[in-house]
């Protein structure tokens, strides 16, 4: 009498049953602590906008900074980090660099679980949120715009902007090449250039900097450290120091 086992086939199928089955577990166990994560980091920044706002009532201001570990007496005994905390994994907060009374403030991060319906609804792209997907500001903040004095887009140590691209070289007048006779019989008349003006309010001499329009009157940039810029009044553009605005140069009127 022969003992009846599983055979070849049926033995790959339950090893392939098996393998989905430990596979699909583990992706479930690995959302669910992606989730967890975020939730901390929903929860955090929640409560960092209510301590905010308790010390905006105190000092008339919100701080100038607020990083990971920070003591922030007696409001917080220290700043929360986010359970990652590294590189976009970080909370970014984001003031005004003019002045020391901060009027505003954005808190940024990122979700790690990419379907979270909350980033669509909150609308964060790189241009509007740089490396994040996620933030709480201030009631005064209304859009994702960028704010009068902010370094925009954010980026936290480790993550770099963009490099700013160099604007066209802008062919004065507008001047087009003289042909050049190809010989025949008798010269030919050269034919009269008519100067264009093209009004392009980018700087002669940088890169990156806004317009000035719903700015207040002053010029924003986008890296760190650059220098401050204010607007020309002439034609709406945006002047670093020492530089002459390329639609005055082209004859803005």
């Amino acid at each position: 009498m022969k003992d009846k086992g599983f055979s070849l086939i049926e033995l790959l199928i339950v090893v392939t049953i098996v393998g989905m089955l430990t596979l699909l577990a583990l992706y479930a166990f690995h959302l669910q602590v992606l989730k967890g994560r975020d939730a901390k980091r929903k929860a955090d920044l929640a409560k960092l906008q209510t301590t905010l706002e308790d010390y905006l009532n105190d000092n008339d201001c919100y701080p100038a900074s607020l990083e990971c570990n920070q003591d922030f007496l007696p409001y917080l005994s220290a700043v929360p980090c986010d359970p990652v905390n590294g590189r976009a994994n970080i909370y970014y907060y984001s003031v005004s660099q003019e002045g020391t009374c901060k009027r505003w403030y954005k808190i940024f991060t990122t979700l790690e679980n990419k379907k979270d319906p909350i980033i669509e609804k909150i609308g964060c792209t790189s241009s509007t949120c740089g490396p994040f997907n996620y933030l709480v500001a201030s009631a005064n903040v209304e859009f994702l715009t960028q704010q009068l004095g902010e370094i925009y887009p954010p980026a936290p140590p480790g993550v770099p902007l963009p490099t700013p691209t160099s604007p066209p070289t802008p062919t004065p007048g507008g001047v087009t090449s003289t042909p050049t006779p190809t010989g025949g019989a008798g010269p030919t008349s050269t034919p009269t250039p008519t100067p264009t003006f093209i009004p392009t309010p980018t700087p002669t001499c940088g890169v990156g900097w806004f317009t000035c329009l719903g700015q207040g009157g002053k010029c924003n940039v986008s890296y760190e450290g650059a220098p401050g810029a204010v607007c020309s009044s002439t034609c709406n553009g945006c002047t670093a120091p020492g530089c002459v605005p390329s639609c005055l140069v082209q004859g803005w009127p």
